[in-house]
């Protein structure tokens, strides 16, 4: 057999390789095949180093991902505080006023802690005269979550403050100021609220986390993650028939987003009842708008903000996915659809479960277990 006509068989041979491997269908249960429907474009997707040399540990995610309940939330007209009206606005106001927040030690310290030069030591002199305080701070440094390497037991409010950090230490105190108010308005039983305070504090952290990974400061996701859902705990006032703040009524059926659920039978949704506790509240409009829109909304209201709030918020919305998807700290297993734009202004990967590592998930463990060593105490 002459040598051209043994190269032409090989070519033959590799031609029909390369045939059945387009042909071939795409594996739709991966994140890996890039879902791509159409055979004449296969495109072998673009992969992080972390999730080419873990794939196991992503496909378990994919698999918890289909058990899940998608919700989209762009085809609805989501309110938030922006479209209320005068008197809706007033009768909101009206009602959450009355849950002002308390005065004392945690408050003037986190107010305290937003000023990054202050003196470590007149934090911890002001922390030392409020037992609640210096209790806390000292639990949560010496807990599984902080330990110190030396194995020491730390025994001093200012060496706390040092080893947790300014905005770690901020965001514990405002957790505690939050907890009064919580614990002694909202008429949710202490499961649910410890339920709703597992999740923001799982938040929190992942929100961080992601943060930290992208250089960006993390002070202010922190606390977004942990208000985010603050209005959750004050839903309840909201549930007595034809109400004065009533916004719209959704056709009702078995696919409506929680979101809209809660419209439909308070005449408002968490968003906008927390976003008008941080203006009660007197926060920062970067809390606001964080706790308004962590579940987008429209997207032409997000183009008016800026870059870095758009940031903080795709930052938040994404940390509640990942906690929604994990579910450590017993949340729902339903996931809110992130728009791919968001993700894509963000540099994020277009599948949010990327952004999920390992060591993220035991971050979000340990804080979860050591809420709950509270809640035993």
């Amino acid at each position: 057999m002459s040598y051209a006509l043994l190269s032409l068989i090989a070519i033959i041979v590799v031609l029909i390789i390369l045939w059945r491997r387009r042909e071939r269908p795409p594996d739709k249960n991966s994140f890996f095949s890039g879902n791509e429907t159409s055979r004449s474009v296969q495109k072998k997707p673009f992969l992080p180093p972390e999730v080419r040399h873990n794939k196991a540990y992503y496909r378990a995610l994919y698999e918890k991902r289909a058990s899940c309940q998608k919700y989209s939330l762009a085809a609805y007209p989501l309110k938030t505080s922006r479209d209320l009206t005068e008197k809706q606005k007033e009768f909101l106001y009206q009602e959450l006023k009355r849950f002002p927040l308390p005065s004392g030690a945690a408050m003037q310290l986190s107010e305290m802690l937003r000023d990054p030069f202050v003196d470590s030591r007149q934090v911890a002199a002001l922390a030392s005269t409020d037992p609640v305080v210096s209790a806390r701070l000292l639990a949560v440094v010496n807990s599984a979550y902080f330990r110190p390497r030396s194995g020491k037991k730390i025994t001093s409010i200012h060496r706390a403050i040092l080893l947790l950090g300014f905005n770690q230490v901020r965001n514990l105190l405002f957790q505690l100021v939050l907890e009064q108010v919580v614990n002694k308005h909202s008429p949710l039983s202490k499961e649910e609220i410890q339920k709703i305070w597992l999740h923001s504090a799982s938040v929190s952290v992942a929100a961080g986390e992601i943060a930290k990974r992208y250089q960006e400061h993390s002070g202010l996701v922190l606390t977004a993650g942990l208000m985010h859902d603050i209005g959750k705990f004050f839903l309840p006032y909201f549930a007595q028939g034809d109400l004065p703040g009533s916004l719209v009524a959704h056709e009702m059926g078995e696919d409506l987003p929680p979101l809209l659920q809660e419209e439909n039978v308070t005449g408002f949704n968490h968003a906008v009842i927390g976003s008008v506790l941080c203006y009660i509240w007197n926060l920062p409009k970067q809390i606001s708008q964080a706790v308004v829109f962590h579940h987008f909304g429209r997207p032409e209201i997000l183009e008016n903000l800026e870059v870095k709030m758009r940031r903080v918020i795709t930052t938040v919305a994404v940390a509640d996915y990942i906690c929604h998807l994990l579910g450590h700290a017993g949340e729902e297993p339903y996931l809110y659809e992130i728009p791919k734009e968001a993700l894509e202004a963000c540099n994020f990967p277009k599948h949010p479960e990327f952004l999920i590592t390992p060591q993220l998930e035991k971050e979000i463990e340990k804080m979860v277990n050591l809420l709950k060593g509270y809640a035993l105490q």
